[in-house]
């Protein structure tokens, strides 16, 4: 992306978001002004890097393990399941009287990942309730913390379908 493109990109998306930020928030003073102007220029720069959004997706798609696009369209939904099944697991055993959770931290030795597989592994745990990435080594050692050992043979199921989604 050129300098005259990237500009005309940035002033697009500033007036989206000050115009955003008058809607919202309904005040014309002065002060809410210039607090509207500058939030909308700092959220800007600190998203600056989603201008190449785009690029780093062709890259991710074209890369040696390939994620085929098919493929992921097929581990997004089933990643929404089992988002919905964890949910509903999480609240029966929250609304439990006696509540019998036994949180427990657990090292997972990842096998045959790249860095795009471990780092979509990692956040697929992070987003599904009950459990939770803790730490993720160059050995691709992950720390994953969940709420009830329960849980744990989900993480390997997780992890195959990872696998399956990069072959």
């Amino acid at each position: 992306m050129n300098f005259k493109q990237e500009i005309r990109f940035f002033s697009l998306y500033f007036l989206i978001l000050f115009a955003l930020w008058i809607i919202l928030s309904g005040y014309f003073e002065p002060f809410f002004i210039l607090c509207g102007i500058s939030s909308s220029i700092l959220t800007l720069f600190i998203f600056r890097r989603l201008v190449n959004a785009e690029k780093s997706l062709n890259k991710i798609l074209n890369s040696k393990k390939k994620l085929s696009f098919w493929r992921l369209i097929i581990y997004i939904p089933w990643l929404m399941y089992q988002i919905i099944l964890s949910s509903i697991y999480v609240a029966k055993q929250v609304l439990q009287f006696k509540l019998k959770l036994e949180p427990i931290v657990i090292q997972k030795k990842c096998k045959g990942h790249n860095d795009r597989s471990i780092a979509l592994f990692a956040n697929s745990i992070t987003i599904t309730p009950g459990t939770l990435t803790v730490n993720v080594e160059k050995t691709y050692l992950s720390t994953i913390c969940i709420i009830n050992k329960s849980l744990e043979s989900g993480i390997s199921e997780v992890e195959n379908q990872v696998l399956k989604t990069f072959k």
